[in-house]
Formats: structure tokens, sequence, C-alpha cells
């Protein structure tokens, strides 16, 4: 597995981690036609909107970008 790939896994086990510590499921597209790598759903929803879904395109980065207070 090059860099690249190793980014995108790491990349895509960060998010389920989040999202599962906040109570979401996610999903991973087949085929990735329109730049999505992983979708956060969550399931019900008492309002207008039932199984709400955010669609996530993924980046990550080997620099390192943390200042002593922000990113850069």
């Amino acid at each position: 597995m090059d860099l690249a790939q190793q980014k995108q896994e790491f990349s895509k086990a960060y998010v389920k981690a989040i999202a599962a510590a906040a109570g979401y499921a996610t999903q991973e597209p087949t085929l990735d036609d329109d730049s999505v790598d992983l979708g956060v759903v969550a399931r019900g929803g008492g309002g207008t909107v039932r199984s709400p879904r955010l669609d996530l395109q993924l980046k990550c980065t080997a620099r390192h970008l943390l200042a002593e207070t922000t990113l850069d």
C-alpha cells in the first residue's frame, strides 16, 4: 500500500471512529462517481427530514499543520 492509500484509509477510519462515538452510522459508496468518500447517516428523525445523511469528501495530509494555537 503506498502513502496515498494509507492516508485515504486513515481518513476513513478516523471519521468512522468519530461518527461511532457520536452515535451515527457510516456508509461507503461502491463507486466514487460524485467524489463522495463516506456518508454519515442518522436513522429516524423527528422533523421533516427522515434519516438525514451527510456526504463527505475526505482529505488527509502528512504535513504538520498545527501551530501553537492555530491550524496553518
